[in-house]
């Protein structure tokens, strides 16, 4: 009797509108979060899935990363890494664990947009040397007459987006068509003589995040979801992390959930 009294307080606790996510003080999300659950690979509406698109697509790249070798050379990210990333998020999203709706309804936890997926920026020199082929972007020009830069130029279907002039020197923002593997772009720039520097086009601050690891199966993931807070403008002081496995079939496990206390959905700055 006094076990279900207090589950009952703990439901009631969660339902008032004082705390923001319903977890135990164990630190396990409360319900029935002990079972896997299972989804069907991309059984979800279209909605859904453009819900996660951006995610995705920064999962891949990190994924991609994490495997090394071609694949994390590669400008153009897999469009089966960026689907099977949708499809472990998806999963998840369709799971009925209480750390699902803390990640989903209660916080929205999303990548934070560090650096763009389209855009990455070179430095050039300003000079009017002959052998500057930068001069030409500065003057209007896609192409350069430098083989390597218009072969990006051109595989990638790249193109000039903006040009700040700075001191001798000028910021080139080139633009892809659609979401690529932006690292790999920078490194491609920076091995071509010419290139002062190469990076990607980044913005300040910090927020959320979603780390997957491979979990030791074949296509199996290790899924976190950081729930970051206090101070973000200037990196993140406090973070909640909420753990998951996601197994090739896109059956749902959850782990746990660690870190600082669940912050107000309504006061995380």
């Amino acid at each position: 009797m006094k076990s279900f009294w207090t589950k009952f307080g703990a439901f009631l606790i969660c339902a008032s509108v004082m705390f923001t996510a319903c977890e135990s003080d164990d630190g396990n999300t409360s319900g029935n979060d002990s079972e896997d659950t299972v989804s069907e690979c991309g059984d979800v509406s279209d909605s859904v899935k453009e819900f996660y698109e951006d995610d995705a697509v920064r999962l891949a790249i990190q994924v991609a990363s994490q495997q090394g070798g071609f694949a994390s050379g590669a400008v153009e990210i897999p469009d089966a890494l960026i689907t099977r990333m949708s499809d472990v998020l998806t999963a998840i999203h369709s799971s009925e664990y209480a750390a699902r709706d803390s990640v989903v309804e209660v916080y929205d936890v999303h990548i934070y947009d560090a650096y763009s997926l389209d855009e990455v920026v070179v430095k050039v020199s300003d000079s009017d040397d002959a052998s500057n082929w930068g001069k030409a972007w500065i003057d209007g020009n896609r192409f350069t007459d430098n083989a390597l830069v218009d072969g990006l130029m051109l595989t990638y279907d790249l193109t000039v987006e903006d040009i700040l002039l700075f001191d001798g020197e000028a910021l080139v923002t080139i633009k892809a068509p659609q979401p690529i593997n932006v690292f790999a772009l920078v490194n491609n720039f920076n091995q071509i003589e010419g290139v002062i520097e190469a990076t990607t086009r980044e913005k300040s601050g910090d927020g959320d995040d979603i780390i997957v690891t491979a979990a030791g199966e074949v296509d199996a993931y290790n899924v976190v979801y950081k729930v970051a807070f206090d101070d973000c403008d200037n990196g993140c002081q406090q973070a909640r992390m909420y753990e998951f496995n996601v197994n090739e079939d896109c059956k749902v496990s959850y782990i746990n959930t660690t870190g600082d206390e669940a912050p107000d959905p309504d006061d995380r700055d």
